[in-house]
């Protein structure tokens, strides 16, 4: 409504100047976000759907004031079960925090346009969001295939946002829905009407052409991103490059692949598309791997045009050679490249930059091991990838010992240790040994305190909780106190 309309309600209200940049690079973080559940996302933009002209000239005049600030397109195809896509989408667009938000599955995108305002005159055709029936707002809505012009046909006219002229000359012939106006015979339309009229008609039908419908490649993977304006600078469309990596890594580690070769291509504001290929030293499907390699292209990238749209394809891929995972994570499935990781480091930091474990003979847990820096604790230990000579490899358990020993709460049962509690959690013990009562170095000097005495001994126990870790627990013999050293993997 008008200013002076929306003052007459609310007299203190606050007039905010429309801020483009804002509203584009907010834009830009929803498109990144939604890539997390499709690898083909574009943002509808402040007007037309920059792909549409390009397809459909009508349909790009009919759709010219369609309200698309907060509208974007999501391929939905072949992504599963469409009530857990639906669901996802709206809950990655409400944890941005912009405000509520709706979606809408079809075969077309006026259909999932409509299908975001629930069901016309309570049309019996399409699903939504159960919530809406306990008399809180539909969240998402879903028309069956083949069922668009049948879902369209009771909403109104003005579901289009026409042209005043047209949209009044419809009201007076009695069009006033969607379904009066898909009976008109095309022909008819486009000699009354010409045209925005047969545009119009068109999606009242169901017939629409935007949204990201680009023919797909579906031996490879790729994700491809429209920015809905031009992007002159390279940080938005870094920004934009990490959620689409962060994609197109999750379809190569679904197929079991790993990408030797990536194509980055970008589209230009005057229609022209610049490419680059991109190959990593490795096969890898790591997103931040293929990020770095990425990045620096982008970055040296000298473009003539500002960027519209973005696209990543995996153009050489070969079979995954091990399973990807965190560096530091204790079931890491590649040794070999665990080794070169750390080569890498020794390489580029020194040879003290990574410490190798070290176990050791000693009388308390404590001390039953050690970390060895440099090349010494390389020589001491087999390299992960040598050969075993067909000797089975035992597993050896690496205690983590916490920095302070913490109190914890120990229940004890039947059959001796039940649970405990760390953290404001209870761990059920299905399996414990002990006690085995270890005394501090009393043979030597400086184990000695002050008083003349010796520490007291503790009475150490292992215990296998239920979710399988094995902890290290202690007491003293006189203050009977339960303390948690560490644990064991």
């Amino acid at each position: 409504m008008a200013l002076t309309e929306a003052k007459a309600l609310a007299a203190d209200l606050l007039a905010l100047p429309w801020d483009e940049e804002r509203i584009a690079r907010a834009a830009l973080e929803t498109v990144t976000a939604l890539l997390a559940a499709s690898p083909r996302v574009s943002w509808a933009g402040p007007g037309p759907h920059p792909a549409a002209s390009a397809r459909l000239d009508t349909v790009a005049c009919a759709s010219a004031r369609l309200h698309t600030v907060g509208l974007w397109w999501v391929d939905a195809a072949g992504l599963g079960d469409e009530t857990k896509l639906a669901q996802k989408l709206v809950a990655i667009a409400r944890g941005l925090g912009y405000g509520p938000a709706r979606a809408g599955i079809a075969d077309s995108a006026i259909a999932a346009y409509a299908a975001t305002f629930g069901r016309a005159g309570g049309h019996p055709h399409g699903r939504t969001d159960a919530s809406a029936h306990r008399g809180t707002p539909a969240r998402f809505g879903i028309v069956p295939p083949g069922a668009d012009a049948e879902f369209l046909a009771p909403f109104p006219v003005a579901l289009l946002d026409l042209d005043d002229d047209l949209a009044e000359t419809l009201h007076s012939l009695g069009i006033t829905t969607l379904g009066r106006l898909a009976a008109l015979e095309a022909d008819e339309v486009e000699a009354r009407f010409g045209p925005e009229g047969l545009a119009a008609h068109r999606l009242a039908r169901g017939i629409d052409a935007r949204g990201p419908s680009t023919p797909r490649d579906d031996a490879l993977p790729a994700v491809e991103v429209e920015l809905g304006g031009p992007v002159a600078t390279a940080e938005p469309l870094l920004f934009v490059l990490k959620g689409a990596l962060g994609s197109l890594g999750e379809a190569l580690h679904t197929r079991g692949l790993a990408a030797r070769e990536i194509t980055l291509s970008l589209q230009l504001d005057d229609g022209s598309a610049a490419q680059r290929a991109i190959r990593p030293a490795r096969p890898t499907s790591h997103p931040d791997a293929l990020f770095d390699h990425c990045r620096i292209a982008l970055e040296t990238w000298q473009l003539p045009e500002p960027a519209t749209g973005l696209a990543l394809c995996a153009a050489v891929t070969v079979p995954a050679a091990g399973e990807q995972g965190d560096l530091l994570a204790p079931r890491w499935a590649d040794p070999a490249a665990l080794t070169a990781a750390f080569d890498r480091i020794r390489g580029s930091e020194g040879p003290d930059a990574v410490a190798v474990p070290e176990a050791r003979d000693a009388h308390l847990p404590q001390d039953g091991g050690a970390w060895a820096h440099g090349d010494t604790g390389a020589r001491t230990h087999r390299r992960a990838d040598a050969p075993t000579h067909g000797r089975a490899e035992t597993p050896v358990a690496a205690l983590r010992l916490l920095s302070v020993s913490v109190p914890v709460h120990v229940r004890l049962g039947r059959t001796g240790l039940a649970a405990f509690k760390h953290e404001g959690d209870w761990h059920d013990i299905t399996e414990w040994c002990g006690p085995e009562r270890l005394a501090p170095r009393w043979w030597e000097r400086d184990a000695i305190g002050p008083s003349g005495q010796a520490p007291e001994p503790r009475d150490y126990y292992t215990a296998r909780t239920a979710e399988g870790t094995l902890w290290l627990l202690f007491r003293t013999a006189a203050s009977q106190q339960w303390l948690l050293a560490g644990w064991l993997d």
